[in-house]
């Protein structure tokens, strides 16, 4: 891919990002844009979409998606893919971020991270790894004397009369 291109797709100030999406699908639903493309490339973009339902016709790599029943749905991940580049997503130094940030908790780095959270959440564990309760006895709901004539706690602290 020369680097013009590369850019036009990766940059966050591209010029696509700023097209509205709907410009976008339009330029895109030109059978000119889609006969330009290798039969390789069309033949990966169809792979992923769904696979047709039984009955249905197969994929016709010759029949541009934007002109099927998946328009809406290629239409939607299309404006979230100029989200993405306007907020620099699709940059090189973010996605390779990203795959590091994937490879760290994979290995574990964040685990002592996510226990505390955890904790702080969902209360410590005790000794036999139960939860105890983090909550003071009048943070609990309804205080704990309130109580409705049939003996359950009333969380607004009146009588339901």
């Amino acid at each position: 891919m020369a680097a013009q291109q590369k850019r036009l797709l990766t940059t966050e100030k591209s010029k696509l990002g700023k097209l509205e999406p709907a410009a976008l699908a339009n330029i895109l639903r030109k059978e000119a844009a889609w006969a330009t493309l290798p039969l390789e490339i069309r033949q990966h973009l169809y792979s992923l979409l769904p696979a047709p339902q039984t009955g249905e016709a197969a994929h016709d790599v010759e029949v541009n998606p934007l002109r099927t029943s998946y328009r809406p749905y290629i239409e939607e991940e299309l404006g979230r893919w100029q989200e993405d580049l306007k907020n620099g997503l699709e940059a090189k130094q973010w996605r390779q971020d990203a795959l590091q940030a994937g490879r760290d908790r994979m290995e574990g780095q964040y685990d002592g991270w996510k226990e505390a959270q955890r904790e702080e959440f969902w209360g410590e564990k005790g000794e036999e790894g139960e939860a105890v309760e983090n909550l003071k006895p009048e943070e609990s709901v309804g205080g704990g004397d309130e109580h409705d004539e049939d003996g359950v706690g009333n969380s607004t602290g009146e009588d339901s009369k």
